[in-house]
């Protein structure tokens, strides 16, 4: 079987001394999204509120493409195992519109019909400008493009593989997700406009992502800190099977307090195992349902996320970091009635909740950062 040539090897978040890579300097922007893809409708409404303020909409297509293997020339970088592909986090963009954030190199690259690579993700399987992406389509074409340009992560927001509209078009690649809105003289009354706009609604209004307490990580991000998978569909639904010799060096099967038997990361082990004894010190060991854990939560399960149209992306589930309590009674997208000292606890340990996202979902807990302690010391 063809072995990943880069990327398989879980990295311990012990280690946390990633590899530097430069910022660039953003362009001043909003970044409006929908949960489960953006509606005809909601981005009606954004371009009306743009219009007022004189604001530039780049419209933002997001989504899973699964990548067969990189090349250079003749000889292979990566490859996936065979029967298996690598998800890739993928974002297709206006490059005339995106070019004040993306920059001109990027927006050039992409007016060739090339495709531009994140820097992690090209990083973590040993790319370069040159090297040919082939990737399955979203019409189940087989696909091959050049890399025209790797690019810093924060000017994509994460993305692994971007593409032009016009390209990613061509293999089927549509799912509006999200806008970028820039060129207008007052942030701050934009921001409000948008926000009374779409009071009490599914969208998101972010000015700064990535540093709320209960963002989470991106698919790179991800990667990077417990390692890279490849997988196939199982089928209609929504599960997936992991390469196995990923899960062998990765899941492992605990037995923990209050949630009895089950398997998950071994990295993220040790900060679930301080919440919940925190949670016990705290007298909140009641405030979890161990019967609903191990029925309907739990915390390593091979699958896409679910609710809506997602584009196919991977739950972090599938990582093994995240874990769900109580969900009969924390439906996603319904009422909240997780106790929030439980929440405080596991923010402390270093996980995202669920309970304040746009789209809620009260009982998922995701491992997203070391704690303040750790990182500190």
């Amino acid at each position: 079987m063809t072995r990943l040539v880069a990327g398989l090897v879980a990295l311990l978040i012990f280690s946390v001394s990633l590899p530097a890579q430069a910022t660039v300097p953003e362009a001043d922007v909003i970044y409006v999204w929908e949960s489960g893809g953006l509606t005809p409708e909601t981005l009606g409404r954004i371009e009306e509120v743009a219009d007022r303020y004189g604001a530039s909409v780049s419209v933002e297509h997001r989504g899973t493409i699964q990548l067969l293997s990189v090349a250079r020339g003749d000889e292979p970088v990566q490859s996936a195992p065979d029967g298996y592909v690598i998800p890739m986090a993928a974002l297709a963009l206006d490059p005339t519109d995106s070019r004040s954030v993306v920059g001109s190199a990027v927006s050039a690259a992409l007016e060739r019909g090339e495709v531009v690579m994140g820097r992690s993700s090209a990083r973590l399987r040993g790319a370069m400008v040159g090297d040919v992406v082939t990737f399955t389509g979203w019409d189940s074409s087989t696909q091959k493009l050049p890399i025209g340009a790797i690019v810093a992560d924060n000017r994509v927001r994460s993305a692994e593989l971007i593409f032009s509209i016009e390209t990613a078009e061509r293999f089927g690649f549509s799912r509006p997700s999200s806008v970028t809105l820039g060129g207008f003289a007052d942030r701050s009354a934009l921001y409000r406009d948008l926000e009374v706009t779409f009071v009490g609604e599914f969208v998101g209004i972010d000015p700064d992502p990535g540093r709320g307490v209960d963002d989470v990580l991106s698919d790179i991000a991800a990667k990077r800190q417990f390692g890279e998978f490849a997988y196939r569909l199982t089928g209609p639904g929504d599960k997936i099977r992991i390469d196995p010799e990923w899960v062998a060096v990765n899941i492992v099967t605990v037995n923990l307090p209050i949630l009895g038997t089950f398997k998950c990361h071994r990295s993220m082990l040790p900060y679930l195992e301080h919440a919940l004894d925190e949670a016990i010190d705290a007298g909140l060991g009641s405030v979890i349902d161990p019967v609903d854990f191990q029925r309907a939560g739990g915390c390593y399960n091979a699958r896409l996320i679910r609710g809506g149209d997602k584009g196919g992306a991977i739950s972090r589930h599938s990582w093994g970091i995240a874990v769900d309590f109580n969900p009969s009674t924390n439906r996603y997208g319904g009422a909240v009635v997780m106790d929030p000292r439980l929440a405080e606890i596991f923010h402390k340990w270093g996980f995202a909740w669920g309970g304040g996202w746009v789209y809620p979902d009260g009982g998922h807990f995701e491992w997203t950062r070391l704690p303040a302690s750790i990182v500190d010391t």
